[in-house]
């Protein structure tokens, strides 16, 4: 087990955890998990896969998003093409090996652009309550003319959801312009692909996760509906459900 501080490229210093992959009962990879926008890699769902991976002898990285955790001074200077520069690092130089890539809200839309980057390494994707291109969503969902005026003005704005609140920048939503998956005909991804998604998710459209498997070009792609469930997923069965669909990476 390795816990380390790393310095991207991206030039943000964040915490690490990076546990190679040994004697894995089937074929071998190692699960990188990016957690959500506003949150951290250590609760309950990372610590479930993450002993998950250990137990069958994957190998396990996480990570703190720039502008997160240890970073939360710098949140503000991050955007969408800093969280993604990161986790290219991370697949395409740190971690050795075939890849699956997990993601939770943000870290599913960047564990899906890491997939579609990196098709040949990046052997299958899991998301948990994936939230691809939700900048641009909640953008036009709830941002009134005079929020628009604000950002404008003065290049950020303090704005609260359902579940959290966050501090969007006028580069953040550009950046996020920039890296829409579902406005494309198809997400050129091949790989295996399991999705599951809370149907009382109070932050992200359910539907969501349903549109996402029908984007994608590859057919090996399961979208699970848990109707009880909220944009956390950490209750039991939801934990139940995730370690289910960790099952079928090693099939």
């Amino acid at each position: 087990m390795t816990e380390f501080l790393h310095h991207f490229n991206c030039g943000h210093t964040t915490k690490c955890e990076y546990i190679k992959p040994e004697n894995a009962k089937t074929q071998s990879f190692t699960l990188v998990y990016a957690h959500g926008f506003c949150s951290d890699p250590y609760g309950r769902k990372p610590e479930e896969i993450k002993k998950w991976c250990v137990e069958r002898g994957q190998g396990f990285f996480r990570y703190e998003i720039a502008g997160h955790g240890s970073d939360a001074a710098r949140f503000e200077e991050t955007t969408i093409n800093t969280y993604k520069e990161q986790i290219f690092e991370i697949v395409g130089e740190m971690v050795a090996g075939d890849v699956v890539t997990a993601g939770a809200s943000l870290g599913g839309w960047l564990g899906l652009l890491a997939a579609v980057h990196f098709p040949q390494k990046v052997k299958g994707f899991l998301g948990l309550a994936a939230a691809p291109d939700f900048l641009k969503k909640y953008f036009e969902a709830y941002f009134r003319p005079e929020h628009r005026e604000i950002l404008e003005r003065d290049g950020k704005i303090t704005f609260p959801t359902h579940d959290f609140t966050y501090v969007i920048t006028r580069e953040m939503i550009a950046s996020g312009n920039e890296n829409l998956l579902l406005d494309k005909e198809s997400i050129p991804y091949n790989g295996k692909v399991r999705l599951l998604q809370g149907m009382k998710d109070a932050s992200l459209d359910w539907r969501t996760a349903p549109l996402i498997a029908q984007k994608l070009s590859g057919n090996d792609v399961k979208a699970v509906l848990l109707k009880d469930s909220n944009h956390r997923l950490g209750g039991d069965g939801d934990i139940a459900e995730i370690r289910r669909a960790l099952e079928d990476f090693c099939l």
